[in-house]
């Protein structure tokens, strides 16, 4: 059995528990608190994987990863993923929970990366311009990074328009160099 439909399993089924207790968003902010874990640091994976670090421990990392007292949804989840030694799964289980509570719920991922804060009257007008359905939600991130120079990098779902300053200087000096 492959990765992803190891994680897509397990996540669909931890959806399914989340929803039934009504702490599928709960659920879903805990998840990304642990994908940024898994992100910042980058020994968790290993430690996870280790097997001479007791399922016991593993669980009170996985606990402590997520900052505050995990819900039972969360609770239940790991211990379910620890017993099934399914745990170097845990990052994409938590990336494929994610997009499955955003689709049931139909919101939209939009990510915002400017070179300046911009203006918040700028973003819910973007926002306007990028739904089509009034029902749909947005999760909209703002982000800035002064590296970009100018312009702005857009990211919807899986798709992403670069049209920053530095992005631009880059592919000029590409062109340079095989010319």
């Amino acid at each position: 059995m492959n990765q992803g439909t190891i994680s897509t399993r397990y996540a669909k089924a931890m959806f399914q528990y989340a929803l039934a207790r009504g702490e599928e968003e709960h659920l879903r902010r805990e998840m990304q608190t642990l994908s940024e874990q898994f992100t910042a640091l980058p020994l968790m994976e290993k430690v996870l994987e280790d097997p001479t670090v007791s399922p016991l421990e593993k669980i009170r990392i996985l606990h402590t990863s997520v900052g505050q007292t995990p819900s039972e949804a969360f609770r239940q989840s790991v211990r379910l993923v620890i017993e099934n030694k399914r745990e170097r799964y845990l990052r994409r289980i938590a990336w494929v929970y994610d997009t499955l509570c955003r689709k049931e719920k139909n919101k939209l991922l939009v990510k915002l990366t400017t070179a300046q804060p911009t203006d918040p009257d700028l973003q819910e007008a973007l926002v306007g311009l990028i739904v089509k359905d009034r029902d749909q939600a947005v999760d909209f991130t703002a982000i800035t990074d002064e590296n970009l120079i100018g312009g702005f990098i857009l990211e919807l779902e899986d798709a992403r328009l670069d049209a920053s300053v530095k992005n631009q200087l880059n592919r000029l000096r590409v062109e340079l160099i095989r010319n």
